[in-house]
């Protein structure tokens, strides 16, 4: 009983009104929403190219891979750029603020157009390798030729959503990402179909709408850069290239930028496990990623306010401030996801039935979703702690850790118990189980040492 009312009262010590949740909250919440709006634009696209039928669904999904392969780089990358500002906002030194936000800008826009160049000139043989359908080959190079194009837009919206994030000012990533899902939309119903004197594209044009919403998302940044007096950064500041905030830049990104793309190939590999399990177990690991996008939200979002209140805190010399700040993003993580995992658990067989009628197929994905929801709660400490220290400084750590984990745990995990030993999707799902384990003790482990309160950024 004891035990019990201590719990309870943690927990709302915790809950309470404070200047620190009202931090936390005030930076994770828009973050939310942003990511919120992203589903959307996965849904609709799904939805409104599924109407083309079923070598257009295909050729976008096999071409969504790829790309987004790409932006999983780029967004890891920008991650660096968060922590950097954070640190500097902390530290009130302005001028460092605009030094990196330019430089941030130059690099953007040259590897962004080398990106957008070079990937559209290589979608014909990188679909000739993953497609043996002619039909689908023809569909997603030119999806693909087209989404490459538009990757500019996005390193540029990714780089400068995390200068802003970086700032504190989330709202401005809410509003991008918001411009980005509306916009896509409209231009899908456009481009896609046909309307306003514009010819039906099909696949093509559901590729060139997502590319011009990626431009379209950047609108929001000058109104916020206006309203929030950003220019202050970079008054008085040389406009020339410098190549120490490049070589500080790309100390703080390539770590998580390589992560991500790491992560993002051994989530391909899962897949390719999953194809040789069957069918059934292709489609019931699109049906659980589908359903895991909503409670990764809150693992991602506090994972931005705890980089963001880290970083600042540091910056200002407060590390007890930095240490319980990112445990008290993570225990609202928990609390979000920890309910998702309730959810999945009771009532996951009415959200599989959204995505088919079969009731053996329901029956194979729910054993899956009910482990998923059981770690929920470590997943959300393994998303925010890890996030926090790469706010430390310790991004090379995290990318050993995620490498590790990804390639010598979750996928042997994986291959061991659902192909070997023909345990099937619950078998696969396990590898992701140990991993989420494994990543959660290392992360907590690591960031309770506190050693890296002196860390420079």
């Amino acid at each position: 009983m004891k035990t019990l009312r201590h719990l309870l009262h943690t927990f709302y010590r915790n809950i309470r009104p404070s200047l620190l949740n009202t931090m936390i909250l005030k930076l994770a919440v828009p973050v939310v929403f942003g990511m919120l709006s992203q589903t959307v634009v996965w849904v609709t696209d799904t939805m409104m190219v599924g109407r083309l039928g079923k070598n257009s669904i295909a050729a976008i999904g096999i071409g969504g891979i790829a790309h987004f392969t790409v932006l999983a780089f780029l967004m890891g990358f920008s991650m660096g750029i968060q922590v950097i500002v954070s640190r500097r906002f902390g530290e009130k030194n302005d001028s460092e603020i605009g030094k990196v936000g330019l430089t941030t800008l130059y690099l953007a826009l040259f590897f962004g157009g080398l990106l957008s160049i070079g990937g559209a000139a290589s979608s014909g043989w990188m679909m000739e390798l993953l497609n043996k359908d002619e039909i689908v080959r023809g569909l997603s190079s030119d999806y693909l030729y087209f989404r490459f194009l538009g990757t500019i837009f996005f390193f540029l919206l990714f780089t400068t959503r995390a200068f802003t994030d970086g700032l504190g000012i989330t709202t401005a990533g809410l509003a991008s990402m918001i411009i980005t899902c509306f916009a896509n939309i409209f231009l899908n119903w456009i481009l896609i179909y046909g309307h306003f004197g514009f010819e039906a594209m099909g696949v093509k044009g559901a590729a060139i709408a997502s590319s011009l919403a990626g431009g379209a998302g950047l609108l929001a940044f000058p109104y916020y850069f206006y309203k929030k007096d950003l220019g202050k950064y970079f008054k008085g500041i040389s406009w020339k290239f410098s190549f120490p905030h490049l070589e500080e830049i790309l100390k703080a990104s390539t770590a998580p930028a390589l992560a991500e793309l790491l992560n993002n190939i051994s989530f391909m590999i899962f897949i390719e496990f999953a194809t040789i399990v069957g069918t059934a177990a292709v489609a019931v690991t699109n049906m659980l990623f589908s359903t895991l996008s909503l409670s990764f939200l809150p693992g991602y979002a506090f994972g931005v306010a705890a980089t963001t209140i880290l970083g600042q805190a540091l910056g200002a010399g407060k590390a007890k401030l930095a240490y319980h700040g990112a445990f008290r993003s993570a225990f609202f993580s928990a609390c979000g996801m920890g309910t998702m995992g309730l959810v999945f658990i009771l009532f996951g067989k009415k959200m599989l039935s959204v995505y088919t009628n079969d009731p053996e197929l329901i029956q194979e994905a729910y054993g899956p979703l009910v482990i998923l929801g059981i770690i929920q709660v470590a997943d959300a400490y393994h998303m925010v702690i890890g996030s926090a220290l790469r706010g430390a400084g310790l991004q090379g750590f995290v990318f050993k850790a995620y490498t590790m984990a990804s390639y010598f745990v979750f996928l042997p995990v994986a291959y061991f118990l659902g192909i070997y030993l023909k345990l099937g999707s619950v078998g696969l799902w396990s590898g992701i189980v140990a991993w989420v384990f494994v990543l959660a003790l290392v992360f907590l482990i690591r960031f309770r040492r506190r050693d890296w309160a002196h860390n420079r950024v």
